[in-house]
């Protein structure tokens, strides 16, 4: 099948701005309705369950994105892979490519869930949860778990969506998905009083429903995206490059993961009200990632689509174009949020000691999110080269190693909640300017003219 899907975006011609923008609005919005699933998590049990039951998820997401992100990261792979392909009329590949990335969604997100099942508790005593917290923490994560092979289908399926530029689909998708998780936490928490287990229950039955609702799209897809059941198997080929592409991909996200679970641990390290401050305050400022996030996807695809097209003329203009428009975007947000940083950490937890971790955290992560802006959208856009070794190695040390040596000096020899979060743009920084570097050199591979 190779007829043109009724959703997909023309990335390859007209105004880089205007397509840019198509792709990256929904997007952006499926982003911060997927946010919705835990910041109502951590609004209604902050509101009706106490700073206790607070610190208890907010706790955990340090913890789940580091496991979610690498799936996440593997997508990326079958992403880079589809647009390249789907770009050069190869749509014999792209169907098999389909067809491979939902079977290795199936069984990765059904093994990941058996291993974090049983690693969940032990991983909490490792980060050092309190002893009034680390219960809670591991029977929200257990039932949290149960829903990952629907995350990651869902993102898989979502992924392939997006290659194409349907961004709009997973978005409408989430949205049902976010009221059910709403309407959930409400019941669960405050009429069955089920606090931190309620609001699982809830995240986990919206997740089923959005991957019901993303796989529903493919198998009703006109174009070589279609999901077909009986063709569902691994082809090794095409595993091994979707592989070689996202591994590294994941790993980088789990590498920024991995460091933040170990921040977690020294924020931990000063009690309840600060992991409940230092919580609420990460749940907004996703609110601002989430548009720095949608554009460096958009740098991806837009970038695969035109290596697949021999569209080399646009390369550049492409990264300046989603640059500029993501930070724009991201700042206009940043700046609402510090002006009324004390109402929005308040929404999650009305306790003035919390307010203050809160509000410290969310106005420095807003004043250097341009720093996190480069990193992201230049790291990124060398994914769309098909290069994703060398990005995850300049995370690798410019993130992890250099924020573990961070909170293994610094951190020893200034313990404060300031040191700890100081550690976030100070890292972004380093790790920004090697991706800038890297970008240029990736990108003088390549001619300045199409073919």
């Amino acid at each position: 099948m190779s007829g043109k899907s009724s959703h997909e975006i023309d990335m390859l011609h007209g105004s880089i701005l205007q397509k840019s923008l198509m792709f990256t609005i929904p997007m952006a919005l499926s982003y911060l309705l997927q946010l919705l699933f835990n910041t109502a998590d951590v609004v209604v049990v902050g509101r009706f369950a106490g700073s206790t039951a607070l610190a208890a998820v907010g706790s955990t997401t340090s913890l789940v994105n580091m496991l979610v992100s690498f799936f996440v990261g593997i997508s990326t792979g079958a992403n880079i892979y589809i647009s390249r392909e789907y770009a050069a009329k190869r749509h014999d590949r792209v169907s098999d490519a389909v067809h491979t990335s939902v079977t290795m969604a199936i069984l990765g997100g059904t093994g990941a869930m058996i291993l974090a099942l049983i690693l969940a508790m032990p991983i909490l005593k490792l980060m050092k949860s309190p002893e009034d917290v680390i219960d809670l923490s591991a029977s929200y994560l257990r039932i949290y778990y149960l829903g990952l092979p629907a995350i990651v289908l869902y993102n898989f399926g979502a992924a392939i969506l997006r290659s194409i530029g349907d961004t709009k689909r997973p978005m409408y998708f989430l949205m049902i998905s976010g009221i059910l998780n709403v309407l959930l936490n409400l019941i669960t928490v405050i009429v069955f009083g089920m606090g931190v287990r309620g609001v699982a229950i809830a995240t986990t039955i919206s997740n089923y429903l959005s991957m019901g609702l993303v796989i529903h799209a493919l198998l009703t897809e006109e174009s070589s995206l279609r999901l077909i059941p009986y063709r569902l198997c691994i082809r090794k080929k095409i595993m091994a490059e979707i592989l070689g592409l996202g591994v590294p991909s994941g790993l980088q996200g789990s590498v920024f993961g991995l460091s933040n679970v170990m921040i977690q641990s020294a924020v931990n390290s000063f009690g309840s009200a600060f992991m409940a401050g230092n919580a609420a305050s990460s749940s907004v400022e996703a609110f601002q990632y989430a548009f720095i996030l949608s554009g460096a996807n958009t740098a991806t695809t837009f970038i695969s689509q035109h290596i697949g097209a021999r569209r080399y003329s646009r390369l550049t203009p492409i990264v300046r174009t989603i640059l500029a428009s993501t930070l724009v975007i991201s700042y206009a947000v940043g700046i609402l949020f510090m002006v009324f940083s004390r109402q929005l950490i308040s929404i999650y937890n009305s306790e003035p000691a919390v307010i203050e971790v809160g509000r410290q955290r969310l106005i420095l992560m807003c004043i250097t999110a341009f720093l996190e802006c480069c990193m992201d959208i230049f790291s990124f856009s060398c994914r769309g080269f098909g290069r994703t070794v060398e990005p995850m190695l300049v995370s690798l040390f410019g993130a992890c190693v250099f924020r573990i040596i961070w909170l293994n000096t610094v951190f020893v020899l200034f313990p404060s909640y300031l040191t700890v979060i100081i550690v976030w743009p100070v890292s972004w920084l380093i790790t920004a300017t090697a991706d800038i570097l890297l970008f240029r050199k990736l990108r003088r591979a390549y001619p300045e003219e199409d073919m």
